[in-house]
């Protein structure tokens, strides 16, 4: 008989499980009730859109847009921290002692850009031990366009601290660069006689890595510059300068636009 006692209560089970209600065999249980949510009656009349407005900046040709709520313009100025700047006579300084140390002028080779110097804070509490030595460093950060890299100089006074060779990083065009990259356009027979009267202005660039075939350029100095009226009009030649070759890869006119 007990086979027939197992088989009973198996069959009881499943007709009892199939009889329960579908929401109670939800995985989460039984479903809940739909949460009640109170309508509001929405405004005859939709808020306008602000309208972004500018203001002039201290720069000629640039715009920045005009905060709403903000403060006034004299309240956002702040006065300089003359401890971190380095003036022009300080930065022509430390280039000349830089400039004549041997270990930095192997690093720079016959080709080279200055780009940036700034003063480095302390980092911590360093005016006591060894680490007193990097209290008032100065950083000059150059290119060699015959290495073709980056040069970082750390000077302590009108004293050579380190120098070292930056591989892989990207800095910014500094004023030799983009000056330098005007020269080579200028002198590009595609451009020779139309750029004379114009404005120079000069982007790094940097030209992409391909699948099979790399960009013209790539991991060179390269330089984009146009050729413009003034400061404000828009450009009217335009040509890739590769800096590192000191040649021109591409140039040509704008197309008018409407």
């Amino acid at each position: 008989m007990g086979w027939r006692t197992l088989l009973l209560v198996t069959v009881t089970g499943i007709g009892y499980g199939c009889s329960l209600d579908a929401g109670s065999r939800d995985p989460f249980g039984p479903e809940d009730p739909e949460t009640p949510v109170r309508k509001i009656t929405l405004p005859d009349k939709p808020p306008s859109p602000h309208m972004l407005q500018f203001i002039g900046d201290d720069i000629a040709g640039h715009h920045k847009p005009k905060m709403v709520g903000a403060v006034s313009d004299t309240a956002m100025k702040r006065s300089t921290n003359v401890s971190t700047v380095l003036t022009t006579n300080e930065v022509a300084v430390l280039r000349k002692a830089a400039e004549r140390d041997s270990r930095v002028t192997t690093l720079l080779g016959s080709r080279w850009a200055f780009i940036d110097a700034d003063r480095m804070p302390p980092e911590g509490k360093l005016s006591f031990g060894c680490c007193r030595d990097a209290v008032g460093l100065a950083r000059l950060v150059y290119y060699s366009y015959s290495q073709n890299v980056a040069v970082e100089v750390r000077m302590k006074g009108e004293n050579l601290f380190s120098a070292s060779r930056l591989e892989g990083y990207l800095l910014p065009e500094g004023q030799q660069d983009v000056l330098r990259g005007i020269e080579l356009a200028k002198a590009d027979p595609r451009l020779a006689g139309k750029v004379e009267q114009l404005q120079g202005h000069g982007l790094l660039l940097q030209p992409d890595r391909g699948f099979f075939r790399n960009d013209p350029g790539y991991a060179h100095r390269t330089i984009w510059i146009t050729f413009s009226q003034g400061q404000d009009g828009d450009p009217k030649y335009w040509a890739v300068v590769d800096l590192t070759e000191e040649k021109v890869l591409e140039a040509g006119e704008e197309p008018p636009r409407s």
